[in-house]
């Protein structure tokens, strides 16, 4: 019996001992491994004992046991308790280091950093101005993290999930660190949201977004928030343009959509429809990736299309592409975008204008 009780209390005291720092010592300890080869030889060594221990214990109760019923013994009732509070132990272990890892990490560059009352400016460029902090509340409150994610894995890079993602943006430890509570997510209904203020650093679109998804995107199944109240959808868009980007851009004012090289009347229409009509949430005006092909030097560009074929942007390719965008669908991208036959000559010639103001040939 003394036997049995101190062997399971030497296991639990080796336990903590082999999960000490050594154990998930890597080059950067803030940063998840990204392949088995990063773990430390310490760590295997415990993998080895806990799958080996596994092992043998099923071998012990399927054969060596013997065929016959064994009769009751205290002993083997104790031994079953001291398993019971070693697995439970090593359970509480696993959270314990998890935690004492994370209180001791330092927040990121790019980690989130807004208090109680701070307020962003619209960086598209609207008179506009919300509190993140009190967006990340209602954010919350709204239950957005059931459909979304805000944690951007490094299969997301390759397989595209994180549109416009790249290595060094895979989520770390410390950007979570001066977050309340880190908001995760549970699954991926809707897109990963921990780079969309970076692609879409547009409060006027993410307002009238949350009001109406499907004024954007026809087949999405995200619910209308349009009961909120003027604040509310304010801050949840401050909240939403604050996540991808450096707080201390945004505080500076550095972070702004590409303005216009020309205050020709024209121009300035398109760049008033690129926002209002949702075209920023998927064609970018800085050569960053999203869902559509950026603007940014699109016009004179040769597309390849979906089916093979090849197509000039020029006046008469673009204004087809706004009022019939299924005939000429470009290759690598989807076959989504709503058509917008309401607009008026004077205006598909403004987005024309826009367009060919950011660059091209």
């Amino acid at each position: 019996m003394r036997k049995q009780c101190l062997l399971a209390l030497g296991g639990t005291l080796l336990f903590p001992l082999l999960s000490s720092p050594w154990v998930f010592a890597q080059h950067d300890a803030h940063r998840p491994w990204s392949s088995p080869e990063e773990a430390g030889w310490l760590y295997w060594l415990l993998a080895a004992l806990v799958i080996g221990g596994l092992f043998l214990f099923a071998l012990w109760a399927l054969y060596w046991r013997g065929k016959e019923p064994e009769k009751p013994s205290t002993g083997r009732y104790h031994a079953l308790g001291s398993l019971v509070v070693v697995m439970t132990l090593f359970t509480l272990a696993l959270y314990l280091i998890v935690a004492f890892q994370a209180q001791s990490t330092p927040p990121s560059a790019r980690a989130w950093d807004w208090t109680p009352g701070e307020t962003l400016a619209d960086p598209g460029g609207a008179n506009l101005s919300g509190e993140p902090y009190r967006g990340y509340d209602v954010f919350l409150a709204q239950g957005c993290t059931y459909c979304h994610t805000l944690y951007l894995r490094p299969e997301d890079v390759v397989t595209g999930w994180g549109e416009g993602a790249k290595a060094e943006d895979v989520s770390q430890i410390g950007d979570f660190v001066n977050f309340p509570y880190a908001l995760l997510g549970t699954q991926r209904d809707g897109p990963d949201l921990t780079l969309i203020g970076r692609k879409i650093p547009d409060m006027t679109y993410q307002m009238e977004h949350l009001r109406d998804p499907r004024k954007f995107k026809p087949k999405s199944v995200m619910p209308t928030y349009g009961y909120l109240s003027d604040r509310d959808l304010r801050d949840l868009a401050a909240f939403l343009v604050s996540l991808g980007n450096l707080p201390a851009e945004l505080k500076a004012g550095q972070v702004k959509q590409p303005e216009p090289t020309t205050q020709d009347a024209a121009v300035q229409l398109g760049q008033s429809l690129y926002r209002s009509l949702g075209c920023v949430g998927c064609h970018t005006a800085d050569g960053s990736a999203s869902a559509g092909p950026t603007w940014k030097e699109l016009f004179g560009k040769t597309e390849t299309l979906a089916d093979g074929s090849t197509a000039l942007v020029d006046e008469a390719y673009l204004i087809e592409s706004i009022l019939a965008p299924g005939e000429k669908v470009v290759q690598n991208f989807g076959n989504f975008m709503p058509p917008y036959p309401q607009l008026s000559q004077e205006q598909l010639d403004g987005l024309v204008a826009y367009i060919k103001s950011l660059g091209g040939q």
